[in-house]
Protein backbone atom coordinates (compact mmCIF):
# COMPACT_ATOMS: atom_id res chain seq x y z
CA UNK A 1 0.00 0.00 0.00
CA UNK A 2 1.19 3.54 -0.66
CA UNK A 3 1.97 5.55 1.99
CA UNK A 4 -0.99 7.52 2.24
CA UNK A 5 -1.97 10.01 5.99
CA UNK A 6 -5.37 8.25 6.33
CA UNK A 7 -7.79 6.33 4.87
CA UNK A 8 -11.63 7.03 4.12
CA UNK A 9 -14.01 4.20 3.84
CA UNK A 10 -17.27 4.76 2.38
CA UNK A 11 -20.10 2.37 1.76
CA UNK A 12 -23.37 1.74 -0.54
CA UNK A 13 -23.52 5.26 -1.96
CA UNK A 14 -26.20 3.58 -4.34
CA UNK A 15 -25.89 5.99 -7.53
CA UNK A 16 -26.33 9.00 -5.16
CA UNK A 17 -23.14 10.77 -7.11
CA UNK A 18 -23.84 14.35 -5.44
CA UNK A 19 -24.11 13.52 -1.79
CA UNK A 20 -20.69 11.30 -2.32
CA UNK A 21 -19.24 14.76 -3.27
CA UNK A 22 -20.48 16.02 -0.63
CA UNK A 23 -19.45 13.86 1.95
CA UNK A 24 -16.10 13.95 0.64
CA UNK A 25 -15.53 17.81 0.94
CA UNK A 26 -16.69 17.16 4.25
CA UNK A 27 -14.14 14.66 5.29
CA UNK A 28 -11.65 17.23 3.20
CA UNK A 29 -10.56 14.35 1.27
CA UNK A 30 -7.32 14.66 -0.90
CA UNK A 31 -6.40 12.19 -3.39
CA UNK A 32 -2.74 13.13 -3.23
CA UNK A 33 -2.74 11.71 0.73
CA UNK A 34 -5.67 9.96 1.95
CA UNK A 35 -6.91 6.64 0.53
CA UNK A 36 -10.49 6.09 -0.60
CA UNK A 37 -12.01 2.81 -0.05
CA UNK A 38 -15.40 2.66 -1.19
CA UNK A 39 -17.02 -0.67 -0.12
CA UNK A 40 -19.24 -1.71 -2.87
CA UNK A 41 -22.54 -0.99 -4.34
CA UNK A 42 -22.24 2.15 -5.86
CA UNK A 43 -25.26 1.55 -8.28
CA UNK A 44 -28.85 0.89 -8.13
CA UNK A 45 -31.83 2.54 -6.00
CA UNK A 46 -30.53 6.59 -6.17
CA UNK A 47 -31.08 8.29 -9.39
CA UNK A 48 -27.57 9.34 -10.61
CA UNK A 49 -26.10 5.79 -11.38
CA UNK A 50 -23.83 6.52 -14.77
CA UNK A 51 -22.75 9.80 -12.84
CA UNK A 52 -21.76 7.63 -10.03
CA UNK A 53 -20.15 5.12 -11.50
CA UNK A 54 -18.14 7.99 -13.32
CA UNK A 55 -16.80 9.54 -10.62
CA UNK A 56 -15.78 6.55 -8.77
CA UNK A 57 -13.85 5.77 -11.49
CA UNK A 58 -12.22 8.76 -11.68
CA UNK A 59 -11.15 8.73 -8.28
CA UNK A 60 -9.92 5.14 -8.85
CA UNK A 61 -7.70 6.49 -11.68
CA UNK A 62 -6.03 8.55 -8.83
CA UNK A 63 -6.05 5.81 -6.79
CA UNK A 64 -8.91 5.17 -4.39
CA UNK A 65 -9.80 1.11 -4.07
CA UNK A 66 -13.29 0.27 -5.86
CA UNK A 67 -14.57 -2.92 -4.30
CA UNK A 68 -17.40 -5.01 -5.78
CA UNK A 69 -20.75 -5.50 -4.24
CA UNK A 70 -24.09 -7.18 -4.89
CA UNK A 71 -25.75 -4.79 -6.77
CA UNK A 72 -22.75 -4.55 -8.77
CA UNK A 73 -23.25 -8.71 -9.42
CA UNK A 74 -26.91 -7.91 -9.90
CA UNK A 75 -25.84 -5.47 -13.14
CA UNK A 76 -22.85 -7.25 -14.11
CA UNK A 77 -25.69 -10.46 -14.58
CA UNK A 78 -28.04 -8.29 -15.86
CA UNK A 79 -25.46 -6.79 -18.74
CA UNK A 80 -24.78 -10.35 -19.92
CA UNK A 81 -28.01 -10.83 -20.21
CA UNK A 82 -28.84 -7.94 -22.56
CA UNK A 83 -25.77 -9.14 -24.51
CA UNK A 84 -26.61 -12.46 -25.09
CA UNK A 85 -30.07 -12.75 -25.46
CA UNK A 86 -31.96 -10.91 -28.03
CA UNK A 87 -34.97 -11.14 -26.66
CA UNK A 88 -34.35 -9.98 -22.95
CA UNK A 89 -36.85 -7.05 -23.44
CA UNK A 90 -39.74 -8.94 -24.58
CA UNK A 91 -38.53 -12.20 -22.19
CA UNK A 92 -36.28 -10.95 -19.35
CA UNK A 93 -34.99 -13.82 -17.67
CA UNK A 94 -36.43 -14.19 -13.68
CA UNK A 95 -33.26 -12.83 -12.48
CA UNK A 96 -33.17 -9.82 -14.42
CA UNK A 97 -37.01 -9.12 -14.32
CA UNK A 98 -36.44 -9.18 -10.16
CA UNK A 99 -33.70 -7.21 -10.50
CA UNK A 100 -35.04 -4.34 -12.03
CA UNK A 101 -38.78 -4.68 -10.37
CA UNK A 102 -37.57 -5.79 -6.86
CA UNK A 103 -34.06 -5.39 -6.00
CA UNK A 104 -33.32 -1.88 -6.32
CA UNK A 105 -32.08 -1.91 -10.19
CA UNK A 106 -34.80 -0.09 -11.76
CA UNK A 107 -33.08 3.18 -11.98
CA UNK A 108 -29.86 1.44 -13.49
CA UNK A 109 -31.79 -0.71 -16.02
CA UNK A 110 -33.56 3.18 -17.10
CA UNK A 111 -30.03 4.19 -17.63
CA UNK A 112 -28.20 1.01 -19.38
CA UNK A 113 -31.11 -0.20 -21.44
CA UNK A 114 -30.61 1.83 -24.73
CA UNK A 115 -26.91 2.28 -24.02
CA UNK A 116 -24.76 0.10 -27.51
CA UNK A 117 -23.25 -2.96 -26.62
CA UNK A 118 -19.86 -1.09 -26.88
CA UNK A 119 -20.77 1.05 -23.16
CA UNK A 120 -22.66 -2.14 -22.06
CA UNK A 121 -19.62 -3.87 -22.25
CA UNK A 122 -17.23 -1.34 -20.59
CA UNK A 123 -19.07 -1.26 -17.34
CA UNK A 124 -19.27 -5.23 -17.59
CA UNK A 125 -15.14 -5.51 -17.77
CA UNK A 126 -14.98 -2.48 -14.86
CA UNK A 127 -16.83 -4.61 -12.55
CA UNK A 128 -15.43 -7.49 -13.60
CA UNK A 129 -12.18 -5.80 -12.73
CA UNK A 130 -13.50 -5.18 -9.08
CA UNK A 131 -11.63 -7.14 -6.45
CA UNK A 132 -14.09 -8.43 -3.46
CA UNK A 133 -11.84 -7.63 -0.90
CA UNK A 134 -8.89 -5.11 0.33
CA UNK A 135 -6.53 -5.57 3.07
CA UNK A 136 -4.38 -2.71 4.59
CA UNK A 137 -2.10 -3.29 7.93
CA UNK A 138 -4.98 -4.86 10.48
CA UNK A 139 -7.74 -3.56 8.57
CA UNK A 140 -9.58 -5.79 6.41
CA UNK A 141 -12.59 -3.96 3.88
CA UNK A 142 -15.28 -5.99 1.94
CA UNK A 143 -18.91 -5.22 1.08
CA UNK A 144 -20.86 -7.95 3.24
CA UNK A 145 -18.51 -9.37 5.68
CA UNK A 146 -16.67 -12.65 5.09
CA UNK A 147 -16.81 -16.20 6.01
CA UNK A 148 -14.69 -15.68 8.95
CA UNK A 149 -14.15 -19.66 9.81
CA UNK A 150 -11.40 -19.43 6.59
CA UNK A 151 -8.95 -16.78 5.85
CA UNK A 152 -10.09 -13.75 3.78
CA UNK A 153 -8.19 -14.95 1.05
CA UNK A 154 -9.86 -18.28 0.72
CA UNK A 155 -12.89 -17.11 0.36
CA UNK A 156 -15.06 -17.23 -2.12
CA UNK A 157 -16.70 -13.60 -3.62
CA UNK A 158 -20.28 -14.56 -2.61
CA UNK A 159 -19.23 -15.25 0.83
CA UNK A 160 -18.11 -11.31 0.66
CA UNK A 161 -21.28 -10.10 -1.04
CA UNK A 162 -23.82 -11.85 0.84
CA UNK A 163 -23.91 -11.83 4.61
CA UNK A 164 -24.62 -14.40 6.78
CA UNK A 165 -27.13 -13.75 9.76
CA UNK A 166 -24.49 -14.46 12.45
CA UNK A 167 -21.59 -12.66 10.53
CA UNK A 168 -22.59 -9.76 13.26
CA UNK A 169 -22.54 -11.52 16.20
CA UNK A 170 -19.24 -14.18 15.46
CA UNK A 171 -16.12 -13.11 15.98
CA UNK A 172 -14.26 -11.86 12.95
CA UNK A 173 -10.36 -12.12 12.34
CA UNK A 174 -7.80 -11.88 15.53
CA UNK A 175 -5.98 -8.95 15.59
CA UNK A 176 -7.72 -7.68 12.51
CA UNK A 177 -11.00 -4.86 12.17
CA UNK A 178 -13.46 -6.04 9.01
CA UNK A 179 -14.80 -2.98 7.60
CA UNK A 180 -18.29 -3.69 5.53
CA UNK A 181 -21.09 -2.37 4.37
CA UNK A 182 -24.12 -4.27 2.89
CA UNK A 183 -27.12 -4.01 5.83
CA UNK A 184 -27.80 -0.52 7.06
CA UNK A 185 -26.45 0.18 10.97
CA UNK A 186 -29.90 0.43 12.17
CA UNK A 187 -30.50 -3.34 11.31
CA UNK A 188 -27.35 -4.33 12.89
CA UNK A 189 -27.41 -6.39 16.57
CA UNK A 190 -28.35 -4.58 18.96
CA UNK A 191 -31.13 -2.71 17.25
CA UNK A 192 -31.82 0.99 19.04
CA UNK A 193 -34.49 2.77 17.03
CA UNK A 194 -32.75 6.07 18.40
CA UNK A 195 -30.04 5.91 15.66
CA UNK A 196 -32.68 4.47 12.52
CA UNK A 197 -32.22 6.24 9.17
CA UNK A 198 -31.90 10.40 9.76
CA UNK A 199 -29.98 9.47 13.10
CA UNK A 200 -28.35 6.60 11.61
CA UNK A 201 -24.33 6.29 13.00
CA UNK A 202 -21.55 3.64 12.10
CA UNK A 203 -21.54 0.84 14.13
CA UNK A 204 -18.89 -0.67 16.10
CA UNK A 205 -18.92 -4.38 17.47
CA UNK A 206 -18.76 -3.85 20.79
CA UNK A 207 -18.34 -7.48 22.23
CA UNK A 208 -15.59 -9.08 19.70
CA UNK A 209 -14.23 -5.31 18.96
CA UNK A 210 -13.13 -6.74 15.22
CA UNK A 211 -16.10 -5.30 13.37
CA UNK A 212 -17.57 -1.91 11.61
CA UNK A 213 -20.20 -0.85 9.96
CA UNK A 214 -20.74 1.64 7.40
CA UNK A 215 -23.87 1.84 5.50
CA UNK A 216 -26.13 3.94 7.41
CA UNK A 217 -28.73 3.46 4.53
CA UNK A 218 -29.12 6.80 2.82
CA UNK A 219 -31.36 5.24 0.27
CA UNK A 220 -33.39 4.72 2.72
CA UNK A 221 -33.98 7.70 4.31
CA UNK A 222 -30.44 7.78 6.25
CA UNK A 223 -27.33 9.12 5.93
CA UNK A 224 -24.13 8.48 3.61
CA UNK A 225 -21.34 8.12 5.98
CA UNK A 226 -17.32 7.98 5.84
CA UNK A 227 -15.01 6.59 8.62
CA UNK A 228 -11.66 7.64 8.37
CA UNK A 229 -8.60 5.65 9.76
CA UNK A 230 -6.86 5.19 12.13
CA UNK A 231 -8.45 7.73 14.51
CA UNK A 232 -12.10 6.44 13.80
CA UNK A 233 -13.38 10.13 12.94
CA UNK A 234 -17.02 10.08 11.42
CA UNK A 235 -18.44 11.97 8.56
CA UNK A 236 -22.05 12.20 7.27
CA UNK A 237 -23.93 13.79 4.88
Amino acid sequence: MRAVDRIIAISDIHGEGRKLLALLEECEYDANTDLLVIVGDMLDRGEENLDTLAICRKFQRQGAILLKGNHEQFVHDSIIEMLTNENWRAKPSVDLYNWYTYHGGYSTYQEIKNLSPDRLRKILRFIRSLPFYYSAGRFIFSHAGANTAKPIEENEEDETLWMERSFPVCPAYPNKVLIFGHVPTWGLPPYNSKFKKKNAKIWYDTVHKDKIGIDCGSCFGGRLAALEIPTYREFYV
